[in-house]
């Protein structure tokens, strides 16, 4: 919390957007864009001196998913980068093309994209952009259910209003409860 007499001077802005779209081909595109940005001007190694506000990193991924959650294409797009070999990583994300995002996303995201063969940044978006398309995807198709929605039992006992041993899960959702 911030004190009155104690000011703020803005110095890195980092934006995440993803929003979810139904296509007109009845299947699923999440998109994700993250920008990082300086308050100062920015030295760089190959990119010279970056004007306040302009853009380390603009990068964007579109995920093209089933019903299921499975993958049916991925487009990346790097606009702005810090080093010009980071270019070489938006290829390799066709990998992931075929895979589900639900339980084990993550670790099969690690084990296709080693460390220094992806992007920190384009990763950390991809987790984003599973939550997105749980949270587009799911409610969208259960819209009309009355009371308790239905949920994806990959979201049990990972937060905790979905905890297996407590009152929502118990009350609404018992075929998740803990015994």
């Amino acid at each position: 919390m911030t004190q009155q007499n104690i000011t703020r001077t803005p110095i890195h802005t980092r934006t995440i957007v993803c929003e979810g779209f139904l296509r007109s081909d009845q299947r699923w595109d999440i998109d994700a864009r993250l920008t990082d940005v300086k308050h100062y001007p920015f030295s760089t190694i190959e990119r010279g001196i970056l004007a306040v506000g302009e853009r380390v990193h603009d990068m964007t991924i579109t995920l093209t998913l089933n019903d299921q959650l499975t993958i049916e294409a991925i487009v990346v797009s790097m606009q702005d980068v810090p080093f010009k070999i980071c270019r070489k990583v938006p290829p390799r994300l066709e990998q992931l093309v075929g895979i589900n995002l639900t339980r084990g996303w993550r670790k099969e995201v690690q084990k296709r994209l080693a460390l220094k063969e992806g992007c920190t940044h384009l990763t950390e978006l991809l987790r984003v952009m599973a939550t997105t398309a749980f949270q587009t995807i799911l409610p969208y198709q259960n819209r009309h259910t009355q009371g308790a929605k239905l949920i994806h039992p990959n979201i049990v006992n990972q937060c905790q209003g979905f905890r297996a041993d407590d009152e929502v899960i118990q009350q609404h959702f018992p075929e998740y409860a803990d015994d």
